[in-house]
């Protein structure tokens, strides 16, 4: 289980893990401070199938909403501009998208402990994943699916019980931005 080799193009920041742990909150944080623009995958694919993500995997299931996902991610990341992009918690599976990231960005894992994710997650109704449920077990599951690809990112930030002011601080700290803001 290989790290993925750094890129040298800090315009794009990516941020992975698991649904709930704060992808989607610390990359807009981030963004705000760094003068970056923050895109949530999840926001863009909505926007582009035009209905929720828990309604097209109920129509079309997962393996449709992933191929979108992936082609999604592969035309943002060609773009080069100075961005902090959300993926959603599989997108790092595809193989494509993290050599993509590999080439055009610089990948930050928000590690998060399972019993912190149960809790955020079941106060959002919006996962397709946990719709009707045990969310521990599923989280559990997933992890055992995701861990492995997740700790090829650039970064692992432990995001447990961290305000968001003190990860962002972190994360620009860690990857030496400060220049930038």
């Amino acid at each position: 289980m290989s790290k993925l080799s750094p890129s040298n193009n800090i315009n794009n920041l990516v941020i992975i893990g698991h649904m709930g742990s704060g992808k989607s909150t610390i990359g807009l944080y981030l963004a705000k401070k760094l003068s970056y623009s923050f895109i949530d995958t999840d926001e863009l694919i909505v926007k582009k199938i035009k209905m929720s993500i828990s309604e097209y995997f109920k129509n079309f299931g997962e393996k449709e909403f992933r191929l979108i996902e992936e082609k999604t991610i592969l035309d943002l990341l060609d773009k080069n501009t100075k961005n902090i992009i959300a993926f959603g918690g599989g997108a790092f599976q595809s193989f494509r998208v993290r050599q993509s990231v590999k080439k055009n960005a610089i990948s930050i894992w928000l590690k998060c402990d399972l019993k912190t994710l149960a809790f955020r997650c079941s106060r959002k109704k919006n996962r397709p994943l946990l719709q009707d449920k045990n969310i521990k077990s599923v989280l559990k599951e997933l992890n055992k699916l995701r861990a492995d690809n997740f700790a090829k990112a650039n970064y692992i930030f432990n995001v447990s019980k961290k305000t968001k002011s003190k990860l962002t601080n972190e994360i620009i700290d860690k990857l030496n931005l400060n220049e930038n803001y």
